[in-house]
């Protein structure tokens, strides 16, 4: 975004999210002084939609099945704002990828890396940067039962789409795999790993009990995969649990379990 010109900033920016990378483009326009539109899926979680709300942003809800389409034609671009994909950009996927350096940096003897899945930005930056410098690492891709197409791809090598998502974690609730990220997948993923709601939910309080941090479904998916597969995955396991937006129903759930 602080590529953009004077011009661009001043037209704003538009991006689709269910909450965390619409919060960070929320941010940088607050910074920039741009104006900022978010689509969300009418599902999105209250707490993210406050969140953006409180920097500024303009919250816009659509059908799931609509949020997924545009991320395949150029409606966005049609809006006349500069459209920030939320994992299908360049300098996004580039950024995403100072996660890989830093597990490097704290961990240089990780062996295997567990990333939750929605559209794939966030663990093809983490894959790229790893792979520079130690290519032997696994790089395993997690989704959930309900929101799976990540796996079945792999399995199959088809592009499936598998209807409206069914899971907690609505920040990993994807429909399909997207072509043009295939190339990102095949070339820099060892596979692709599905995890219950369940099983997610039993992260979440391990997590929360252990390390006293409040990580979302959609975040605590990787520990939920650790856990499952452990015995297939090389030790030392690094578990990427991003976004702590926990509705306080859920969270009263998780604390009672």
């Amino acid at each position: 975004m602080s590529r953009t010109t004077l011009e661009e900033r001043q037209r704003g920016f538009v991006t689709i999210s269910a909450g965390n990378h619409g919060q960070a483009v929320a941010w940088c326009a607050r910074r920039l002084e741009s104006p900022c539109t978010v689509y969300v899926p009418e599902t999105a979680v209250e707490r993210k939609l406050r969140s953006m709300e409180s920097m500024g942003a303009k919250i816009v809800k659509r059908p799931s099945r609509e949020i997924m389409d545009s991320m395949t034609d150029n409606r966005m671009g049609q809006l006349g704002m500069t459209f920030v994909h939320p994992f299908g950009d360049p300098y996004v996927i580039a950024g995403q990828g100072t996660v890989g350096l830093e597990i490097l940096e704290d961990l240089s003897e990780t062996k295997t890396i567990l990333v939750p899945v929605g559209g794939g930005g966030l663990i093809s930056g983490i894959s790229i940067a790893v792979h520079a410098k130690k290519p032997d690492i696994k790089v395993y891709g997690v989704q959930a039962e309900g929101a799976d197409p990540l796996p079945k791809f792999f399995a199959s090598g088809e592009l499936v789409d598998i209807g409206n998502p069914h899971t907690i974690a609505d920040g990993i609730a994807t429909t399909r795999v997207f072509e043009y990220m295939v190339p990102f997948f095949k070339g820099n993923l060892a596979g692709a790993l599905s995890v219950s709601d369940d099983e997610i939910k039993l992260a979440m309080k391990q997590i929360l009990q252990e390390s006293h941090a409040v990580v979302e479904p959609a975040g605590a998916a990787s520990l939920a995969a650790a856990i499952k597969y452990h015995s297939q995955l090389a030790e030392p396991i690094v578990c990427i649990a991003s976004g702590g937006n926990v509705n306080s129903q859920l969270l009263a759930e998780i604390v009672s379990l």
